[in-house]
Parts: C-alpha cells; structure tokens; sequence
C-alpha cells in the first residue's frame, strides 16, 4: 500500500523541483547544462516506457522526463548552451549505452538507460562542481527526496522497481553535494 502512494508522491515532488528550476531559470539565477539535460530527457523517456512495459515504478521517471525536456526548450531559448569534450565523451558514452539497450531488450534497457542517465549527469556535475552557485541546492534537494522515495516505494528489489531510481539518487546526491561547496574559490 505504502508503494502505491509513495511511486505518485515521488512523480509530483519531481515536478515540483523542476517547476523551481523552471522559475530559477527563467529569472536568470539558475544556469544548468542544456546537453545533460536534453540527454536525461531522452533517456528518462527511455527508461519510462522500458518500466511501464515491465510493469516496474515509472513515475519518477516519467516526471523526470517532461521536466528534462522542458528545460532542455528553455535552456535553448535563453541559449544557454554550450558543447566542450565533456559533452562529446559523454553523448557518445551514452549512445554506447542505448546501443546496448536496443539490442538487449527492456530490462537490459532500464539498466543501460538509468546508467546512460548518470553519464549524462558528468556535464551538469562538472558545471556545478566548477559553479556551485549556478545550481539551485535546494531543488536539487528536492530532487533527491523524489527520487528517495521513489526508492522506497519499489515493491521488491528488481531492475523494475528501484534500479532507475538508484541511480537517480547516486546522481543527485553527488549534485548536491557539489552545489553546496558555496564557498568554491572558483565561483567568483
């Protein structure tokens, strides 16, 4: 029972946070990395409609999806992109791991989408590791409840009910943590 409130409950969090990043980057006081989070919308999609097929916890994921691509809209209307050799080595880590998914099927696909999503999060560490100020802590924060939650609320411990949101909270939390290094002599 306590499953089939906690999977919603981590799905509205989520859109929670991102509504908060929404605002922070519309106000200018937020600047996230356009390719992590184009790359987590492709691969949240993924991810979403591997679990949904297995039957597994997906509404973390599907949050996550329509946030990364709205965001990843905004970030390129306030063209806020950039492409360095962190995104090149990343994207291409990341089709390696849609390679696999493709050929290997759907629970193959839940584990190499949700390991493409931390790749895909090596941009968006880096920027915040260099700019902790630049990213919202607090809507990380909550982004990291949401997806503690969404942990918990899997019913057993399968590939379907907790392996994404595993891997959603390893990302977050190293976020986070970088975010909060306010002190950084790098971010002046």
């Amino acid at each position: 029972m306590t499953s089939l409130f906690l999977r919603p409950l981590s799905g509205v969090i989520g859109i929670v946070a991102y509504s908060l990043l929404i605002i922070g980057i519309i106000k200018s006081k937020a600047q996230q990395n356009f390719v992590a989070f184009l790359l987590w919308a492709m691969l949240d999609s993924i991810a979403t409609i591997t679990t949904m097929l297995k039957g597994g916890n997906y509404w973390l994921s599907l949050s996550n999806a329509v946030g990364a691509f709205i965001v990843a809209i905004l970030l390129a209307i306030k063209k806020q992109i950039s492409w360095s050799f962190i995104e090149t080595i990343t994207a291409i880590l990341v089709i390696i791991c849609l390679i696999v998914w493709y050929f290997a099927g759907a629970k193959q696909g839940i584990i190499a989408s949700s390991l493409a999503m931390v790749i895909a999060s090596i941009p968006q560490m880096v920027d915040t590791y260099k700019k902790p100020r630049k990213t919202p802590s607090g809507v990380y924060t909550i982004f990291l409840v949401a997806n503690i939650l969404s942990l918990i609320a899997g019913k057993e411990w399968t590939i379907e009910e907790r392996f994404y949101a595993g891997c959603a909270v390893f990302l977050c939390l190293v976020i986070v943590l970088f975010s909060l290094r306010k002190g950084s002599f790098r971010d002046k």
